[in-house]
């Protein structure tokens, strides 16, 4: 047997791996850019949003029952909330509440204010 039968030439081997991540590349790219599906919202009533006092608006939170809670701290305020710095509406992730939307509105009692 001939020596370029038993080692097959490199470079031919180097552009079918290249076309193949190539095209694998391409198919990827050619996907329609669509936002990511939209996190439930968490409810007041789930077990570890109950733990942390969880409320969707921070004028409804009990401080007798979180002292830690100062008038005028919500959400969007805090470091764990996922979306825009500030944000005084709308929903957006949270790190405490993995997998869930909180309320840029609500509180709970991980509150940890942006520095």
């Amino acid at each position: 047997m001939s020596e370029s039968k038993k080692h097959p030439d490199s470079s031919r081997r180097a552009f079918l791996a290249t076309a193949a991540v190539a095209a694998s590349a391409a198919v990827i790219g050619l996907r329609p850019r669509t936002a990511h599906a939209a996190l439930p919202h968490l409810s007041e009533a789930d077990p570890l949003a109950k733990s942390l006092g969880y409320r969707a608006n921070h004028n409804q939170v009990d401080s007798a029952k979180f002292p830690t809670y100062k008038p005028g701290e919500y959400c969007g305020q805090c470091r764990f909330f996922l979306g825009k710095p500030g944000q005084a509406s709308g929903f957006a992730g949270c790190q405490i509440f993995a997998g869930y939307a909180v309320d840029a509105n609500g509180w709970c009692a991980s509150f940890n204010a942006r520095s």
